[in-house]
């Protein structure tokens, strides 16, 4: 994987961080394509991500390997008293199923995680700006101190244009081992 834009200004910046805005799907999850179900196990499917097996879980985090670096990551942030969130176009109840599953759902409080079925993501017509300027606003959080995580470019797009926070783009089906890596970077830059 090469260094990108998004991997270099994260450097750059020597912010320190107070609150990370994750997306689910495709950014802590790498979705895999279920067989008997001829889908993807992506949160917004509630029937099948319910009805996956432990190991079928474990892969759609792209296995234990993937799940232990992205607990250092998450208990990292957590020492350094970072909030931690999700804002998803999943389903709620899928996401936390999901994480307790593979035992990262210590790290996001029930209040802190926000599928496309919260009240709160709702109400701002399901933009992720939107509601991470809410979260902000509503937490007294500074926003030079928050980034947000997501695959998306059309939110990432949307919370540069408002200039909510910084961001950071995953390029690929789930954060990599470099991008978690760059991330790990941040945290040892901004102290």
């Amino acid at each position: 994987r090469v260094w990108t834009v998004a991997m270099a200004s994260l450097a750059a910046c020597e912010c320190a961080l107070s609150a990370v805005f994750f997306d689910f799907d495709s950014t802590l999850s790498v979705p895999q394509p279920i067989a008997r179900a001829d889908d993807f196990a992506v949160a917004d499917r509630v029937e099948l991500c319910m009805s996956l097996s432990v190991d079928e879980i474990f892969q759609n985090f792209g296995g234990a390997d993937r799940v232990l670096q992205l607990r250092t990551l998450l208990e990292e942030m957590c020492a350094r008293r970072i909030q931690l969130f999700i804002i998803s176009l999943g389903f709620t109840e899928v996401i936390r199923h999901h994480l307790h599953t593979v035992g990262l759902g210590e790290y996001f409080p029930p209040d802190r995680i926000y599928g496309q079925d919260s009240r709160e993501l709702r109400q701002v017509g399901h933009q992720k700006a939107r509601l991470i300027q809410q979260l902000l606003f509503d937490n007294a959080l500074s926003a030079s101190g928050a980034l947000f995580v997501d695959d998306s470019a059309s939110h990432i797009t949307l919370c540069r244009k408002m200039e909510v926070c910084d961001c950071f783009q995953v390029m690929g089906n789930g954060l990599s081992t470099e991008e978690i890596q760059s991330l790990k970077d941040r945290l040892v830059g901004a102290t």
